[in-house]
């Protein structure tokens, strides 16, 4: 493992992370391959961003203008957060040249180029590891590389939610397919492909050889449909979303209250949860029609339509807050359900893990998506913000043994651009 002061991490705890030490060059476009990167740097790694000239695409939409500051861009910052970025023209010898020299000191190289163009860029890993035999290549592709359209590109909206049936599974009665949230594959992708990283590291411990790690977003959207998935692939039928009445328990379903809040009844057993829910519901009555004695799972099942109606009129008796104070008191498992716009300004929320903030350098406050693993209770390494396009160029090369006649060089060749030499930082941010 290379030297962990070379590049030093900015932060006191980071010593202390699971991942204190390793070193990530990341080149992404958009999100999978820098969600991942940032999973990996709130674990402790060190994240170097190399970006094309004028910087990762993903920069620009949404971009919002703060006093005396850096633009934020807050779709950017959750993907990019925790890391350093060097500005390299890879189409140019001497770019890719200094790219190696960063490759020869990391444990870890993440990408979402395209196959074709990481061939283009020998940036393969057959090549990669010819030369770095320790480097682990964790590759996202938009499908698998063992596919015949390994090849071809895709966004999230394609391989993850369009091909691999997701969007099907969600459609409305008409079949018309419904948008998917931002980045919604992405990150399932990135987070995967995190966990496949830090097994790598592992098994490297044990061969002293690096690996090749991939998934794709095609992969990742057939993973989280595997319950559905599964069942065609043995004979049976998928579960499509969207009704209620096609629930396969139906005790597992929504309602709507009498202050128009919907809830979420999670009664997964009721076979043995039956006299629970009767009494939270005020209805033992229920017990007494043979179509749903005792709860049992088959019965509930074929009576569902009749049984869903005597439901909704019982949920539609009390507002969603006597709602829970009754299923709560008996234990029943369900939650309310919420707009994005009151999940995110709940305070349980922004006091648990979920939600991260901090203050930059310029005193600009910023708030963002933590990443979702916890190590002892906390997220293990506070996040900086994500750095404008190249502002680390001249510190990261520096200390790759690029020096002042070679910088010079590197931009009369035209594979660095002197602007973010000029306007780049000494160091690396330090977590505020």
């Amino acid at each position: 493992m290379p030297d962990a002061t070379a590049y030093p991490m900015g932060d006191e705890e980071a010593g202390q992370a699971p991942l204190a030490g390793v070193r990530i060059i990341e080149i992404g476009r958009f999100a999978a391959g820098p969600a991942c990167a940032t999973v990996l740097a709130d674990w402790g790694a060190d994240v170097i961003k190399v970006e094309p000239p004028g910087g990762d695409p993903a920069r620009g939409p949404g971009s919002l203008e703060r006093d005396g500051a850096p633009p934020v861009n807050p779709r950017f910052e959750v993907h990019n957060r925790s890391r350093r970025s060097v500005v390299l023209d890879l189409r140019i010898d001497r770019g890719r040249a200094a790219l190696d020299r960063l490759l020869a000191t990391a444990d870890v190289f993440v990408t979402n180029l395209s196959p074709g163009a990481l061939e283009r860029l020998e940036l393969d890993a057959a090549t990669l590891r010819e030369r770095h035999p320790r480097l682990i290549v964790a590759q996202i592709s938009g499908y698998d590389l063992a596919s015949p359209l390994a090849g071809r590109r895709s966004y999230d909206h394609g391989a993850y939610w369009s091909y691999s049936g997701a969007a099907s599974l969600f459609a409305g009665p008409d079949g018309e397919p419904p948008q998917p949230a931002g980045g919604f594959g992405d990150r399932a992708a990135g987070s995967a492909l995190a966990g496949a990283v830090a097994a790598a590291l592992f098994a490297r411990q044990r061969t002293g050889t690096g690996g090749h790690v991939t998934t794709s977003l095609a992969a990742t959207g057939m993973w989280l449909m595997a319950s559905d998935a599964g069942d065609l692939l043995n004979g049976g039928r998928a579960h499509r979303a969207g009704g209620r009445d096609t629930a396969p328990i139906p005790t597992v379903n929504c309602f709507r209250t009498a202050d128009a809040r919907w809830l979420w009844l999670q009664v997964m057993t009721p076979d043995r949860d039956w006299d629970r829910l009767l009494d939270a519901l005020g209805a033992p009555w229920l017990d007494e029609d043979p179509r749903f004695r005792g709860g049992d799972p088959a019965r509930l099942r074929a009576n569902r339509t009749a049984l869903l109606e005597l439901l909704d009129e019982l949920f539609r008796e009390r507002p969603l807050a006597e709602w829970a104070d009754r299923l709560g008191a008996r234990r029943l498992v369900w939650a309310p359900v919420r707009g994005l716009e009151e999940a995110v300004a709940d305070p349980e929320v922004r006091a648990g893990s979920a939600v991260v903030e901090f203050d930059d350098e310029f005193g600009v406050r910023h708030v963002s998506v933590n990443t979702p693993c916890l190590f002892d209770g906390a997220t293990p390494r506070p996040p900086t913000r994500a750095p404008e396009a190249g502002e680390d160029t001249r510190a990261v090369l520096a200390a790759a043994g690029i020096g002042e006649a070679e910088l010079a060089e590197l931009t009369e060749a035209g594979a660095i651009d002197a602007g973010a030499l000029d306007s780049g930082s000494t160091g690396p941010r330090g977590a505020l």
